[in-house]
């Protein structure tokens, strides 16, 4: 009896598992949205990062001609600013981008340098550049120049172009002065509001300046075809400086041009 107690009723009852109700698809959405939101977290940030990158090398600017610029202080940035926009009007598109770039490099040269780091970096990235023949003009005080003069030993040619010969030490025979460059000597520096410094101070510092030429004979220069056409396009863009030659003439303002039409159609009388 007691085994037929158990069997009592027992075909009524039956054991199911607990069954889930199917979700709807807004559950589905928040369901994948929980499981997967930290790796498409992931995806747009790495996404956004290589984009970023894209667009930086993109759009940068690659500059027609580097000048190098060898001092003894550090120059300010205004006063670089002002460089490049006293060359740049005599200075031509040569990559074809539509836009004229001149990048001026700073090389700080001081044996008084406290900053070791500073200039153990600046003569790293003067010997790089110098080796890439990235610069075919170079300004320079007369500190920074004797510190580094045993490294120009036929580094650079002569005032009339001639290559110096091997061992020649007559480099002021290699230097232009500031003031006998006519595009420098006509141009008038400027300070900005909050700039620490003056227009005297800038214009102290330019008239330091003196500006010599790499020599291409015998060099690394020879032997591309794509140095040597810089060196060309860097040679013809001094003697414009030399000669005050601008490519790009300052723009006549509109309302100049209107006043010019007028008097000449007839239509403003002038006394």
């Amino acid at each position: 009896m007691a085994r037929e107690g158990y069997l009592v009723n027992a075909g009524e009852e039956t054991i199911h598992p607990d069954a889930q109700a199917p979700m709807s698809p807004k559950q589905k959405r928040q369901n994948w949205w929980y499981y997967n939101k930290f790796i498409l977290l992931g995806v747009v940030l790495v996404a956004l990062l290589v984009g970023s990158i894209i667009y930086s090398v993109a759009s940068q600017v690659k500059p027609d001609y580097t000048i190098a610029l060898m001092t003894s202080y550090t120059m300010p940035e205004s006063g670089l600013q002002q460089l490049r926009d006293c060359i740049t009007p005599y200075a031509d598109d040569r990559n074809g981008d539509g836009r004229v770039q001149v990048s001026v490099v700073n090389y700080v040269i001081s044996a008084n340098e406290t900053d070791y780091q500073m200039l153990e970096a600046s003569m790293v990235k003067f010997t790089a550049d110098a080796s890439t023949n990235a610069s075919m003009i170079y300004l320079h005080d007369e500190t920074s120049f004797q510190l580094l003069e045993n490294n120009f030993e036929g580094f650079f040619q002569y005032n009339d172009g001639a290559t110096m010969p091997a061992g020649a030490t007559d480099y002021e025979n290699a230097m232009i002065p500031w003031e006998d460059v006519k595009a420098f000597a006509e141009f008038t520096p400027t300070a900005a509001e909050n700039d620490s410094w003056t227009a005297e101070d800038y214009q102290t510092l330019f008239e330091m300046l003196r500006v010599s030429l790499r020599a291409a004979e015998g060099s690394s220069i020879e032997r591309s075809e794509e140095d040597m056409a810089y060196y060309e396009d860097s040679m013809a863009l001094f003697d414009r400086l030399k000669n005050d030659e601008k490519l790009v003439e300052e723009e006549v303002p509109e309302w100049v041009d209107d006043l010019i039409s007028q008097v000449e159609a007839g239509e403003l009388e002038t006394e």
